[in-house]
């Protein structure tokens, strides 16, 4: 017995030993990539392709956008434990995938528009399993097939209302000044001779200043109106300078300095109230280093309210990393988390987003 015992010691080491499997790593954004095209003639259909470009596997959890009003069509695979969705918001789809070492996945999802033959715009992010920070995102704008729309063309300038009004007006002006020159109708004034032609004269050229007066009005007001208009949808927190754009999720949208795209929103309750928080993709289309300030991001909802962002609750929302901290230099990226603090009778509508105070900014609707 004890010479097998001290036999079998011997020969353990050089017994095979099974490798653990190996566990999945936590990557970075440099390490995942997310990338989202759409097809499909009458149904928007999303393929979504994730790549590890890692040597060990990795775990993620993939969150597809439903586009505002739109009906899931189909999925491939089945989205959730069990083809069911996944834990989130009711409005995505959200895929567990795991990848191994430098391998790639398609997630493809259909969607029905809510309205037929317009554009559907959706967004999908990756995430380290079903919480924490999103790696990356992409968004794609799907387009119905068909006979393109033509910008409607603006109405020729010489068949709008004012133009015979105006022409009617220079002859009647033209034939008073030639039938009754300045100088003899000042003359004849002084005179007061010929009282009654003088005074036709008069009358008439103060009629024509009326009518020229009532022309010139009623060209202004339309446009006074129309700027009026657009100044009070900007809202209190809107600027000056650069374009100034809106869209749905997943939709790329310029201001002065940054292009935003907003790839997820989603409300959870918290405490007495709600936490909201979306991912906002940003790349900086200006020739300078800018700043992205935290108190000009902003959460409106239903009542006219305007909720500034929470900068400890977006620091958490980022690993502890303060998004706003640094300037973006030209050409430069960044993927973030911006969360805010609602009522929880509350009902979000847009976000409003600004490269600087004086940027016009953008606005995602939600």
């Amino acid at each position: 017995m004890l010479r097998t015992a001290l036999s079998l010691a011997l020969l353990a080491p050089a017994l095979p030993v099974a490798a653990a499997p190996a566990a999945a790593a936590q990557p970075d954004a440099s390490q995942v990539d997310v990338a989202v095209t759409s097809t499909g003639h009458r149904d928007a259909e999303y393929h979504v392709v994730v790549r590890n470009f890692t040597a060990a596997p990795t775990e993620l959890s993939v969150r597809q956008s439903i586009p505002d009003g739109a009906g899931v069509t189909a999925t491939n695979p089945a989205p959730g434990p069990g083809g069911s969705p996944g834990p989130g918001s009711p409005n995505e789809i959200v895929w567990p995938v795991r990848l191994g070492p430098y391998e790639a996945t398609t997630l493809t999802a259909t969607f029905t528009p809510a309205h037929g033959g317009t554009p559907v715009s959706g967004a999908a992010c990756a995430y380290v399993g079903l919480a924490g920070e999103p790696i990356d995102c992409a968004a794609s704008v799907w387009t119905p097939a068909g006979p393109a729309v033509l910008d409607p063309q603006p109405e020729p300038w010489w068949r709008h209302w004012w133009v015979p009004v105006l022409g009617m007006l220079l002859v009647a002006a033209t034939v008073l000044f030639v039938r009754y020159g300045w100088p003899r109708a000042a003359a004849r004034v002084t005179a007061l001779t010929d009282r009654g032609r003088a005074g036709v004269a008069v009358v008439t050229a103060l009629v024509l200043l009326a009518g020229l007066g009532v022309l010139v009005v009623a060209l202004g007001l339309p446009k006074l109106a129309s700027a009026t208009s657009e100044t009070a949808q900007r809202g209190p927190g809107s600027g000056w300078i650069g374009p100034t754009s809106s869209g749905a999720l997943g939709t790329p949208l310029r201001e002065n300095a940054f292009e935003f795209t907003a790839y997820r929103f989603v409300c959870v309750p918290e405490g007495s109230g709600q936490r909201c928080t979306a991912v906002v993709g940003l790349t900086n289309r200006s020739t300078t280093p800018e700043f992205w300030h935290p108190h000009l991001q902003r959460l409106a909802v239903a009542g006219d309210l305007a909720v500034h962002t929470d900068e400890m609750a977006t620091r958490a929302a980022n690993g502890g990393r303060d998004v706003f901290a640094a300037p973006l230099a030209p050409g430069d990226q960044r993927l973030a988390q911006v969360s805010w603090a609602i009522p929880a009778g509350a009902t979000p509508t847009m976000i409003e987003l600004h490269s600087g105070a004086f940027a016009n900014g953008v606005r995602v609707r939600v």
